[in-house]
Formats: structure tokens, sequence, C-alpha cells
């Protein structure tokens, strides 16, 4: 277990290692396609670049609880002062859980890239094709909000929104591995996505009730039928029906 210091690339080096063999270790248990190129991502890995640097927390990051990046084809990089992460608190165990959270995180970011990014790019497509009306009402709200110099289009959008639940499945996906080797303060480094938008606890709600094998159908097989909406659609489904027998 690493100390409270700043990290080092070695320290990056044996965390991104150490996370291949956990997500290999759980794929095999579990007979999930957590990281189905693997292999071929371990490879690529070994001669990557690892590095850690500080991280500004607002540009890079799609959640608060983001301390990493990966940067195509094979440079990983975490944040210098993760093992700080816990600050003004001292929670013990969190940083260390964290610190392994990212690597996992970025390992899955990794395979995807591996596997041509096939799920952003259905994805893009999907919203493209079937949720033009959405990408209407969103372009409105950036037009009227001033936003039109970033996003100047569908495409754009859709290509933001994609990233957006690529991202959502990523960690539902980082979190499986952890969940299944029982890491501590895992839960509570969960329940921090709830406050940002998209959370991927979407994710574990529909996995409550419809099942893990359905969730991964959902990121595998029907890859280019879903995406955030549908996603959003369905928990709120759960949700309501969970409600109403609360209160029949």
């Amino acid at each position: 277990m690493m100390g409270r210091r700043e990290l080092t690339s070695d320290d990056v080096r044996k965390l991104v290692f150490k996370a291949i063999v956990m997500i290999m270790d759980v794929q095999r248990e579990l007979g999930l396609p957590i990281c189905p190129h693997m292999d071929e991502t371990r490879q690529r890995l070994r001669n990557g670049e690892f590095r850690a640097e500080p991280l500004p927390k607002n540009g890079h990051c799609s959640y608060e609880m983001d301390y990493g990046a990966f940067v195509p084809p094979s440079t990983i990089i975490l944040d210098s002062w993760l093992m700080y992460c816990d600050r003004p608190l001292s929670i013990p165990q969190l940083p260390s859980t964290l610190a392994s959270y990212c690597a996992t995180h970025e390992v899955t970011r990794a395979d995807d890239h591996t596997g041509g990014d096939r799920l952003l790019s259905a994805t893009r497509r999907h919203i493209l094709e079937d949720h033009g009306d959405k990408l209407k009402k969103g372009m409105q709200i950036i037009e009227r909000e001033g936003g039109h110099d970033c996003i100047t289009g569908y495409k754009e959008l859709a290509g933001l929104w994609a990233a957006q639940y690529v991202d959502m499945v990523s960690h539902y996906r980082c979190y499986v591995v952890l969940r299944h080797k029982q890491l501590p303060k895992l839960d509570y480094v969960w329940a921090r996505f709830r406050d940002n938008y998209f959370p991927p606890n979407l994710l574990t709600c529909i996995e409550r009730q419809r099942g893990i094998s359905h969730v991964f159908d959902i990121i595998t097989r029907r890859a280019g039928e879903y995406c955030l909406i549908e996603a959003l659609r369905e928990s709120q489904q759960i949700r309501e029906r969970n409600a109403s027998s609360y209160t029949v």
C-alpha cells in the first residue's frame, strides 16, 4: 500500500499492471466481456508511457472522481496528488482504492481504443439516426446559452453525448472489477459520482433490477441501440416502479 506522498511514473506503471491482472481475473471468474481485447491491450501497454503529473480537475475530467487520463495509443497519466484526494479529511484506505480505481478506469479506456472505439462510433451513429429531436433541443439550449462556438452542429453534439455515455460505461466496468475484488471504501468512491451529470450509478441502478448480464448485453450486443437517453429513461422507469410499489 502506498503512503501519503506524490505518485511517481513508476507507481503509475505498477498500478496499471496490477489493474490489468485484476481485470483479467474478474473477466475470467465472472465470464463477462469487461475488456474483450485485454491480451492485445496488455501487449501495447508493455511498451507504453506512464506519467504522474498534476491534472486540472476542471479541464479533462467528466466526473469529480476522475484523477487520470488515457492518451492514445498507449499513454496513461495519473494525478500525482491522487494520494491526497481525501483532504481536508483523512479517510483510511480511500486513497489507495481510488488509485486502483483510476488506473483500472484508464486501462478500460485503453482497451476501448484497442478495439477501435466501436462503442463510441456505434453510439454516435445511434444518436444521430434515432434522437434528432433531442439533438435539436440540445442545440437550441446551446445557442441560447452562448455555447455555439464550442458545439457548432448535430454531429459535434452527438459525439459529445456518445463520449459521455462511453465514459459512463467505462466507469461501470471499472466498478464491477473492484467490487468483485472487494476493495475497501469503493462504495464511498461510487457514491460520489451521484453528484455528477449522467452518473455511472445509472447502470448499477439498472443492474439491481435487471441483472449484470442485462447491462453487459446493452454494452456489447446492443451497441448502437443504447445511449445516455435510454439509460436515463430505463433508470427512471425503474425508480417509478419501485416508488409505486412502496405506496400501494
